[in-house]
């Protein structure tokens, strides 16, 4: 184990080493007294923690694109949340079936898929609920848009909820007994504010994952078009022939 800094003693070299980290950092601080960061800041210290700077930028260029903000407010998350990410490079047709196995590898679902146009469009139902994912070429950039639409999934957890809080009812006589201990305005009230409750706890926990599977998908797609746009050197051939 390497001695306590109290207890070393430095060389020179290790000094003026403390000393540059020491100013270095507090020039850092000194830099961000509003507590925000660059984009370059935060690539800076992903680096110096050994985070791949391209994969920094990418996650940088994905973001939750702003929906009804009453119901995301009301139920803790998004119903039909969308995850939006812009690249700069282009995607080829011959890349398509890289981008569909990609998507369906971080969805785990399988889907269809078709072009219109210059859109690469995969989409996949499965009963309460659908995904999709659109590619679009523009120029020299390619704008990535995933949505899960789960109305269809909301409402299954509102009736769970509703079924659990009626099962725990039952021990009390069902509804009649419930207005007989509370009246009968709030036995009707306590049983919907329940249901509420439990629904707004639960839908935060299960969209979460449709979220986090969504920008996996956006950056998988996001890194195949900078991998597709890098120049590629012919073989036999290097950067300075």
């Amino acid at each position: 184990m390497a001695d306590e800094p109290e207890g070393r003693r430095f060389s020179p070299e290790e000094t003026a080493l403390i000393l540059r980290r020491a100013t270095d950092g507090e020039q850092r601080l000194e830099n961000r007294r509003d507590d925000t960061l660059s984009l370059d800041e935060i690539v800076a210290a992903a680096h110096e923690a050994g985070i791949d700077a391209a994969a920094v930028r990418r996650a940088a260029a994905v973001s939750l694109v702003p929906t009804d903000s009453f119901p995301s407010r009301l139920w803790g998350a998004p119903i039909d949340p969308i995850v939006q990410g812009v690249f700069t490079g282009s995607l080829s047709p011959e890349r398509h079936a890289a981008v569909r196995a990609a998507i369906e590898r971080t969805m785990r679902h399988r889907g269809e898929v078709e072009t219109v146009g210059s859109t690469f469009i995969w989409r996949e139902e499965h009963g309460l609920g659908r995904t999709s994912v659109e590619v679009t070429t523009a120029g020299s950039t390619v704008e990535v848009t995933g949505q899960a639409e789960r109305k269809g999934h909301q409402l299954a957890l509102i009736s769970s909820v509703a079924l659990a809080v009626g099962i725990g009812l039952l021990p009390l006589g069902g509804f009649a007994g419930l207005a007989a201990v509370m009246g009968p305005t709030l036995a009707v009230l306590a049983p919907i504010g329940a249901i509420f409750v439990g629904t707004r706890l639960t839908w935060p926990i299960l969209q979460k994952r449709s979220m986090r599977a969504l920008e996996a998908s956006v950056l998988e797609v996001g890194a195949i078009v900078e991998e597709g746009s890098a120049p590629r050197l012919e073989a036999g051939k290097s950067e300075e022939s």
